[in-house]
């Protein structure tokens, strides 16, 4: 029992310590697990295997190319994997370099770090004690040029190194973030290639050497992975040593830079003190020299008085430089300024994302940005100041030629004044020539560097320009997005009295009337703008008068022009000048004004604003007056335009004041007062806006709602319950906008609507405009038509009545070339305009909304697709963003329209040549369309990014199924491209295909119409043209053969009947006498002689009438001679098998049949 125990209690020991000895294994294995799954990328390269070397792998491409292999797919194949490994390889390398410099940087980093430092503080404490930078009295105006071109140069050196320090600080901030994706990305990289462990092997031959280069690719990119991934950590180690490294750089070269810069300024000061005080001397000098000169001789004194001039010239020019040194330096501070609130602006964003604080913190920058009108005006300027200095110093330099060899120029001067031989006058021209050519050199060594100054401030300028530009894109991209306000709420009422108060302030009142007492006292031209605007005023019921007037000569087509509606339009637009003139006027010298102060500073913005506002309601409403523009010259109905009098009148009373008080309360740049009173009338005036668009657009009572009733089909009237809810409810959105806070968006976009309704009235008048000049061009051509037409039926007539004199009846037809269709031209041209001022009107309404696009720059981030384009000389990878399918969409829209619609506008301005025919206006227009369309697709899929190289393939195998499929189509396409361009047939030629004959109206993409002589048009598809025959009757030349057989009868005298026909032909003003008529005497026939006349027209036209003509002519001249028109015998046959019934009829009976007749 013992020993069972025993046996029993020793195995259960046993079981514990093996359960325990189990337990702690997998423990260990688990704990051992989790510290390799904590390991470092790097850590587990130590588990790679032997890598190929470069050589090897080298070798092995080598045998590779050279080998004659037949299995050319799985050469290519391998030659990619080889070169793949390479590339891997190479990584690794430049990995394993870059590795190096950072662990070597880690090292040495704090240690130059801690000598920068002190170096610092040194430098500090030196510039404390030292004294300011001076410039010895001893040196001349060429030893400080010198000094100064090598401090510049130096300054330009250390503003290059300042500027790579900035730009690696910004990239070290941003760095760590961008090291940590990677390394992510690496990790899954890594997991992606550990899961690929069944690589694909080719049976053969070749399987081995295949999976061979598989296998190297994948350990290479393996370890290409660990060997970025430990260079990035030892990157992100090194984060901390290498920025401070950075800054103690940027720190010691900014101080370099102040100290250079202190040392600029000091040596310009000097530089143009050295210039003053050179030109005084010299004016002293000049002065003494011209008092001395009045008993010499008239030479010299003549160039001492030359000299005098010069001198002078070298003062202006020394003061023209004294302040550009100030200028560049000003604007240099001002690059920096912007750049560094730029450089803070994109960090700040990057850190903490676009908050509301931030925001206001953007748009008082943003407001401060300097205003690039004027840069590019004073720009401008200086580019007109470099070129006159370019002038005077090339004639500076000619005269500095003459006078290098004096004595040659003093001999040149003796041989027209014999006076100069003399010693005493010739020493005083040497010594006056010397001092010239001095003064010469010093000013042009002077205008030298007035030129460099000007082209630097220049460059600098340009530099502003192009950084203020950025970070305004940048800032108006962000800031449409921020809430810059509160919703409206108590505080906002609360506000309300004191900017009221401010808005009546007696006091601010009185500072206007002081600014404008100012002005008229200090100020001619306000009088003068005064007066003008008085005048206006007391002319504008002549000028109404006037345009009246210029209505007469409209209503009959000899008179009407388009001159008079342009003249009418100009003297609207004077009469619309008075009263904004005046407010313009009025808030200029407010602006101006000596005396100006906030207050009328902004009422004078608001005044001069508002002004032009106004301007455009008032000339729209002129238009519309009664006898005016609209109503006289475009036609418009009597109650549309009453409708827009009223409408426009009492919007202009609304808006204009509130306008102005929005505008002054923004100016003045009170917070309270702009959120409180200026944010409510700000949406007052959206709401006058919301309220003017439902009044003047309702599809059902508005002023356009007999234009939509008349066009029940255009997609005005289609889309009616569609574009009107958009327009009024546009402002509408912008005042719920401003209400909860978003008051700098709802500014910002209600700006661009309003320039865009200024926009829209502006386009509206160019198109009634050009509307009438086309209804000016179809009278004129419509009349000019009637005329000829006149002329031809006058001409017809007198005709007729020499022929009615002879006895003679006519009736002539017309074989004509087509006349345009100007119905359809007009209206053709009509849908051109309409197209053409919509793309017009798209075109200016982007330019509005201008400010307000950069806001939509994210969509070009998004990118749909990429491709490989060349840059630059550069194959880059470009994407295809959403950006670039809105511009393909445009591209599109202007091609379709202008492919449909242009032809018509080129065959009706074609119409005013002689020298084009038909078919050459057809040939115009048709092709300018296959032009425009090819074009639009090229540019489409280029923008897509697709070349010539890449669609190729498709293009050919389109062709190839095109021409299967389609090879009839595709025939009669290129058979017309054919007719186009070879123009074997041309519109208006007279053509005889088959058994039709008539004339070519139109060519298209298929087919080609043929009117015959019934109109009816036939058509015929292209490909018979070409393949088949054709007969063109006035293909080269319209010479045709008139034939006329004459039969007359036996024993008639044949020989007279051949005169009097040659007599006839030769007669008729339309035949030819080159060549000449063929008459001949052609057969016996059963009942006459058969007589031939051949006789040869110049053209088809009247061909019908002259064979009438002919024919006529030819019966009264045989008739006249007894020459008998033969006509042919018939035997009449009696039925006599059955008796005649002969019956005797009075006219009063009816007929009765009866039972025989006549057969």
């Amino acid at each position: 029992m013992l020993g069972r125990c025993a046996s029993r209690s020793s195995l259960t020991a046993l079981s514990i310590w093996l359960l325990a000895l189990l337990m702690l294994v997998s423990t260990a294995a688990t704990r051992a697990q989790d510290a390799n799954a904590r390991l470092p990328l790097s850590a587990a390269a130590s588990t790679t295997t032997s890598l190929p070397t470069k050589d090897r792998i080298e070798q092995q491409l080598a045998e590779l190319q050279s080998s004659t292999r037949t299995d050319e797919a799985l050469k290519s194949n391998l030659s990619d994997l080889y070169r793949h490994a390479l590339s891997n390889l190479n990584e690794i390398e430049k990995f394993g370099e870059r590795l190096t410099e950072l662990t070597e940087t880690l090292k040495l980093a704090p240690k130059q770090t801690q000598q920068l430092q002190k170096s610092l503080e040194r430098q500090l404490a030196l510039d404390k004690s030292k004294a300011p930078p001076s410039v010895p009295g001893g040196l001349t105006i060429d030893q400080i040029s010198q000094q100064l071109n090598q401090v510049m140069a130096d300054a330009t050196v250390q503003e290059i190194r300042v500027s790579e320090l900035d730009k690696l600080i910004d990239s070290s901030q941003s760095r760590p973030g961008l090291v940590r994706e990677r390394l992510i990305a690496i990790k899954q990289a890594l997991d992606a290639l550990d899961q690929d462990t069944q690589p694909t092997t080719l049976a053969g031959e070749s399987s081995e050497e295949l999976a061979q280069a598989k296998h190297w690719v994948s350990e290479t990119q393996r370890q290409a992975l660990w060997s970025e991934a430990r260079m990035l950590e030892q990157e992100l180690l090194t984060q901390s040593a290498s920025e401070a490294l950075i800054k103690a750089r940027h720190e010691l070269a900014s101080l370099n830079l102040r100290e250079l810069k202190a040392k600029q300024h000091v040596l310009e000061e000097a530089l143009s003190e050295r210039r003053s005080q050179q030109a005084r001397a010299e004016q002293i000098a000049s002065d003494r020299a011209q008092r001395d000169a009045e008993d010499k001789d008239p030479m010299v004194r003549e160039f001492i008085q030359g000299n005098a001039a010069l001198t002078k010239a070298l003062g202006e020019s020394a003061s023209r430089l004294a302040g550009l040194s100030d200028d560049l330096s000003h604007t240099e501070a001002e690059r920096k300024r912007i750049e560094d609130e730029y450089r803070s602006a994109q960090q700040r964003l990057e850190a903490a994302g676009l908050t509301r604080s931030l925001g206001q913190v953007l748009f008082d920058q943003r407001n401060q940005m300097p205003d690039l009108r004027q840069y590019r005006d004073t720009i401008r300027e200086r580019e007109n100041r470099i070129a006159d200095a370019t002038l005077r110093q090339i004639r500076y330099r000619e005269e500095e030629r003459h006078l290098r060899d004096i004595d040659r120029y003093i001999g040149d001067l003796a041989l027209d004044a014999p006076a100069v031989d003399s010693k005493a006058i010739r020493a005083e021209l040497l010594e006056v020539l010397q001092q010239r050519r001095s003064l010469l050199r010093q000013i042009i060594k002077s205008e030298d560097d007035y030129i460099r100054k000007l082209g630097d401030l220049n460059y600098s300028a340009e530099q502003v320009m192009q950084v203020t530009q950025s970070y305004d894109d940048f800032l108006a991209e962000r800031l449409l997005w921020v809430r810059s306000s509160t919703s409206i709420n108590l505080e906002t009422l609360k506000s309300l009295p004191s900017a009221l108060g401010w808005l009546v302030s007696l006091d601010g009142w009185r500072e206007i009337g002081r600014a404008l007492v100012e002005r008229l006292r200090h100020s001619p031209l306000f009088w003068l703008g005064l007066a003008l605007g008085v005048l206006l005023i007391w002319k504008n019921p002549a000028i109404r008068r006037a345009i009246r007037a210029r209505a007469e000569p409209l209503r009959r087509v000899r008179t009407d022009g388009i001159q008079f509606t342009l003249e009418s339009i100009g003297l609207t637009l004077i009469a619309a000048t008075p009263i904004a003139f005046l407010s313009w006027l009025i808030g200029q010298q407010l602006l101006l004004s000596t005396e100006a102060t906030a207050y009328t500073r902004a009422f004078g913005a608001a005044l001069a604003q508002v002004a032009f506002g106004l301007y455009y309601l008032r000339a729209f409403r002129l238009l519309c007056m009664t006898g005016g523009v609209a109503e006289r010259h475009f036609r418009w109905k009597e109650n549309v335009l009453k409708r827009l009098r009223r409408d426009f009148g009492v919007f202009t009373l609304y808006i204009v004041p509130i306008a102005f008080i929005v505008i002054a309360l923004h100016q003045y740049n009170d917070p309270v007062h702009d959120d409180g009173l200026g944010r409510l009338l700000l949406i007052a005036t959206m709401l006058g806006f919301a309220v003017f668009f439902a009044r003047l657009l309702n599809p059902n009572h508005g002023a356009i709602s007999r234009f939509l009733t008349d066009h029940p089909k255009g997609w005005l009237h289609r889309l009616r319950r569609v574009w009107f809810p958009a327009i009024v409810g546009a402002p509408l959105a912008l005042a719920v906008l401003a209400i909860v806070g978003y008051v700098y968006t709802a500014g910002i976009l209600f700006q661009s609507l309003v320039y865009q309704v200024w926009t829209i009235l502006a386009l509206i008048t160019l198109h009634q405009t050009i509307v009438r000049w086309l209804i000016v061009t179809r009278r004129r051509l419509a009349f000019q038509a009637a005329l000829e037409r006149q002329t031809a039926r006058r001409a017809q007539q007198a005709a007729d009545s020499e022929h009615h004199e002879a006895g003679v009846v006519t009736e002539i037809f017309q074989v004509e070339e087509p006349e345009p269709n100007l119905a359809a031209l007009d209206e053709q041209t009509r849908r051109l305009i309409n197209a053409s001022v919509f793309i017009g009107g798209a075109f200016a309404i982007w330019a509005t909304w201008s400010e307000v696009l950069p806001a939509f720059g994210f969509l070009e981030r998004f990118a749909l697709w990429y491709h490989t384009g060349i840059v630059d000389g550069i194959e880059q990878t470009i994407p295809v963003t959403i950006a670039d399918m809105g511009l393909i969409l445009l591209i599109l829209v202007v091609a379709t329209i202008a492919a449909r619609n242009l032809p018509a506008l080129l065959e009706i301005l074609l119409l005013q040549s002689d020298s084009v025919s038909a078919g050459a206006r057809y040939t115009i227009k048709t092709l300018s369309s296959y032009l425009i369309t090819a074009a639009a697709f090229l540019l489409a899929f280029s923008t897509l990014g697709f070349d010539w190289g890449q669609v190729q393939w498709l293009v050919a195998a389109l062709g190839v199924g095109i021409g299967f499929g389609l090879q009839e189509i595709v025939a009669n396409f290129i058979s017309g491209l054919i007719i186009l361009f070879e123009r074997p047939v041309r519109v208006g030629d007279i053509v005889t295909i088959g058994d039709t004959t008539g004339v070519v109206t139109n060519i298209r993409i298929r087919a080609t119409t043929i009117r015959n002589w019934d109109k009816q048009e036939l058509l015929v598809p292209n490909k018979e043209f070409i393949t088949g025959r054709l007969l063109n009757w006035t293909l080269t030349d319209q010479l045709n053969r008139i034939t006329i057989p004459v039969g007359i009868e036996y024993g008639s005298d044949a020989n007279r009947a051949l005169e009097l026909l040659a007599q006839i032909a030769s007669k008729h003003e339309r035949v030819l006498k080159d060549p000449a008529p063929l008459i001949s005497f052609e057969s016996f026939g059963d009942n006459a002689l058969t007589l031939v006349l051949r006789a040869y027209m110049d053209s088809l036209d009247g061909r019908i009438g002259v064979i009438t003509e002919l024919h006529q002519a030819i019966y009264d001249t045989f008739k006249a001679e007894g020459i008998g028109i033969a006509f042919p015998q018939r035997d009449v046959h009696l039925y006599t098998k059955a008796p005649l019934d002969v019956r005797l009829q009075s006219p009063d009976e009816t007929p009765r049949n009866s039972g025989a007749g006549i057969a």
